[in-house]
């Protein structure tokens, strides 16, 4: 009966030890995706603010008239 006791003992304790690695990967795998999120939403908003400024760019070199007469289909 001892050793049906103690082999259960160490079954449970592998068990736990198993589950609690299995929590620390899933951590670190947690932590390097929002890392990967992270850095792809700062590289998205790098993009846009880009592509804005050349927007606003292309608006200041095209004065209002010339923009008005190109979108009346040049009349």
């Amino acid at each position: 009966m001892g050793l049906t006791m103690g082999h259960g003992k160490d079954a449970r304790a592998e068990e736990l030890h198993n589950l609690r690695v299995a929590l620390a990967t899933f951590a670190l795998q947690l932590d390097a995706f929002e890392m990967r999120a992270n850095g792809a939403l700062r590289a998205a908003g790098r993009a846009a603010s880009t592509r804005e400024a050349s927007i606003r760019k292309a608006s200041v070199a095209v004065p209002w008239a010339d923009r008005k007469r190109d979108s009346e289909g040049g009349k």
